[in-house]
Formats: C-alpha cells, sequence, structure tokens
C-alpha cells in the first residue's frame, strides 16, 4: 500500500529504455535520503523504432506499465492510456514529472490540474532551438500553449532552459537534470588489455581508430561524415580505420561506400548492445559525430567516460557542456565534407600523447558534469525544496541564475 505521507514522485514517461533505467535506481536512492519515493508509469513497453536490449528486472523502483492504445502516425506514436487518471490520483504525487514527446496524449491529460490534483506539474524537455522541427505555425502554438500547462520543467542544460524560456517566458522555472549514462562500464584499460580489445576488433595495431555511435540516416550526418573521410590524403586514410556503431535505413549505402574505397577502412559495425558499443569507445583513438540535429545525443557522453577527444557538430544541444574547441577535440561549426575532413585532419595531425591528453580532459568533464549518482542527487534537492514549501511557493534551485545573468 503506498504510504500518503511520504513525498512522492511520479514519473510518466513513453517507455522504459536502457539509459533511464539506471538513472532511476540512483533516483530512488537519492531520494530515500529525504524519506521520498519514487514510482516511474510507462506508456508502453516497447516502441517500434527502438532496438534495445532491456531488462527491466534491474529496476529497484515500483513501476508499471499503462494499458493502452499506441497507433503509429509516421514516426510519431501517440500513446493513449486512460488509466493514468486512477493511478495519479491513487498515488496522489509531490511531484509528476512527464517526460517524451510532448504531445503524447497522455502526456497531455496528465498535465491537467484537475487530473494532477495539487503535484507539482514538471515536464522533462530535452530540446533546444536548433533541434525544434517546428519554431513556428500551428504545431509551435500547441507545443507552446501545451507547455503553458507545467509548473516547472527539467532541462539537461543552458540551453534547454533559454528554450523553455524562449517558449513560455522568462518567468518559467527550470531545473538542471542532465542526461546521464552507465559511467561505471568506462573503466581505463591497461596498454595490454586494449591492444588485447583492439586484436578481438580486428584492429591494425598501428592504426588511428575513429568510432561514431549513431543511427545509420540522414540527420546524423552519416553520407557526409564517409564523405570527409574519403577526402582525406590517401597516405591519411591508410593508417586510419572509421568505425560506424549503428544501424538505419543508410547501412546499404555506407557498406557501398566502405567497399569502394582504396585507401584506409570503413567498417560498419551495425547495432551493439551496451557492452559492445562499450568496447569500439574503448578501443577507439577518437570520437565523432556530425549530427545535423540532435537534442542531446548520449553517445558523446559515453565518448568522454571512455577518455575520447569528440569531434560534435554545433547542432548537438550538449555540445556547449562537453566540448571545448582545442582543449578536448573539436567543434564542427558546419555539417560538410569538406569541414568534417578538414577537422579529422586537425586531430590526426596530433601525436599519441595530445590525443590521450585530450581524452583525459574529456574525462574531467564528464566526472564533474555527468556521474549519474552525483546527478540524481542534485535533482533529488531540487525537488525536496520545491516539495517543501508547494503549493503556497516554490524555491528554484535551478538555472535561473546562470541563465539570466
Amino acid at each position: 500500500m503506498t504510504n500518503h505521507s511520504r513525498h512522492k514522485l511520479l514519473i510518466l514517461t513513453n517507455a522504459p529504455t536502457p539509459y533511464r533505467i539506471p538513472f532511476f535506481n540512483s533516483l530512488h536512492v537519492a531520494l530515500e535520503r529525504y524519506n521520498a519515493e519514487l514510482h516511474v508509469l510507462y506508456c508502453t513497453f516497447r516502441e517500434p523504432h527502438r532496438q534495445w536490449d532491456l531488462h527491466v528486472e534491474e529496476q529497484d523502483f515500483p513501476w508499471k506499465v499503462l494499458p493502452g492504445w499506441h497507433p503509429s502516425v509516421g514516426d510519431w506514436y501517440p500513446h493513449v492510456n486512460p488509466s493514468v487518471v486512477r493511478v495519479i490520483r491513487q498515488l496522489r504525487p509531490t511531484w509528476l514529472l512527464s517526460a517524451g514527446a510532448w504531445n503524447t496524449p497522455t502526456v497531455l491529460l496528465a498535465a491537467r490540474r484537475v487530473i494532477a490534483g495539487s503535484a507539482f506539474r514538471m515536464f522533462w524537455s530535452e530540446s533546444h532551438a536548433r533541434a525544434v522541427r517546428h519554431s513556428r505555425g500551428p504545431i509551435a502554438i500547441a507545443r507552446r500553449r501545451a507547455l503553458r500547462a507545467y509548473d516547472g520543467f527539467a532541462v539537461p542544460n543552458a540551453e534547454g532552459a533559454a528554450f523553455i524560456k524562449a517558449e513560455i517566458g522568462q518567468a518559467a522555472k527550470v531545473f538542471l537534470l542532465p542526461n546521464t549514462v552507465e559511467n561505471e562500464l568506462f573503466v581505463q584499460l591497461s596498454v595490454t588489455d586494449r591492444i588485447s580489445l583492439r586484436g578481438k576488433l580486428g584492429i591494425p595495431p598501428s592504426n588511428i581508430l575513429l568510432v561514431t555511435v549513431a543511427r545509420l540516416v540522414e540527420p546524423k550526418g552519416i553520407r557526409e561524415l564517409i564523405d570527409g573521410y574519403q577526402q582525406l590524403p590517401s597516405e591519411v586514410r591508410m593508417r586510419t580505420t572509421l568505425a560506424l556503431v549503428g544501424e538505419g535505413a543508410l547501412r546499404t549505402e555506407a557498406e557501398s561506400s566502405a567497399r569502394s574505397l582504396s585507401q584506409g577502412e570503413i567498417r560498419i559495425v551495425g547495432h551493439l548492445e551496451k557492452f559492445g558499443v562499450r568496447d569500439w569507445l574503448c578501443a577507439a583513438d577518437a570520437f565523432v559525430l556530425p549530427t545535423k540535429r540532435d537534442n542531446n545525443p548520449l553517445s558523446v557522453i559515453e565518448a568522454a567516460f571512455a577518455r575520447l577527444p569528440l569531434i560534435v557538430s554545433r547542432q548537438a544541444g550538449n555540445i556547449n557542456e562537453l566540448v571545448q574547441d582545442g582543449v578536448n577535440g573539436f567543434v564542427l561549426e558546419a555539417v560538410d565534407a569538406a569541414s568534417i575532413s578538414k577537422v579529422l585532419q586537425q586531430l590526426l595531425s596530433l601525436d599519441c600523447g595530445e590525443r590521450q591528453e585530450m581524452g583525459r580532459r574529456s574525462l574531467a568533464i564528464a566526472n564533474q558534469n555527468f556521474r549519474r549518482d552525483d546527478v540524481a542527487q542534485r535533482f533529488a534537492q531540487q525537488l525536496v525544496a520545491v516539495g517543501k514549501f508547494w503549493p503556497q511557493h516554490t524555491t528554484d534551485l535551478s538555472l535561473n541564475a546562470s541563465v539570466d545573468s
């Protein structure tokens, strides 16, 4: 039976994911320190476009998959779960955090005050101005109207906060909640173990290994990355391997380009689960992601924990938090073959020691901002500050100071 005397955080999200489950476990532990509870509701068990290997038995908190209907409209999955009304009223949460698409019918329903009761309603927004598809027109108007129903917003960084404030006004309350990964997976390998791992993956000992982890689709800049690699001087390509870890519509095209390459090597690795991704990142010498539109790619965070120099496009939402140009990698200001080739040459002109120093700086950035348990603890502190005074007034331990200054 639910203890109604305790504060409760209820997270409503579209489906379980292998990166959210560990974070929810950490958040559960952090909330327990404040005698508060975590409950998670999923609209569905799995969405058609996801290939994840899920281990729901690892969830250490109360959770439930709501019954409902799940039509498919292009790449939009408008989950409809009427039972969310009954569950919210039964739990009577202190905080209600909705995640996923803002236009999911279940999310829109849960945000209504008549349903949420006295809960502090928050929307977990990962978007930013450069990633939003509709900046004006009827969809933008509908989005802004929907967002105005919330009392606060959880955002991964200052750019996400700026987007929310531009959408609904400077008075919006925003709370910092960076995306996290399983940082403990990325332990430093000994020289011997790294050589052994590269041998297992078939990487020549003298080659510099460039890795990207992304869906093989047009918005990720896959074509431009392959073309940029092909534009490298032949003597440079001869000592490098470009590995594409992921699956998608461009796989056949990428494989054709790999077969036609006269010098160098392009490896199409395909989809891998977390340990496979970990192996490629730990074996790599640098990470590349020339995305054209991306909210906050997790692969960049993983690459930072794997101690890699980062080459990431300006279009990635977490670029400012993860890449210091010339310090721990390079920022791609334009996603085209010529720009990518130029930046790759900058990286490849560095010696091994310089690349390793960049990687150490990436790890320091990741440790400071993205360690899962630390992120969970900081967010729990913000929630407790709100829960103590809501609904009379709120205390905002948020991004307001840094964004408004």
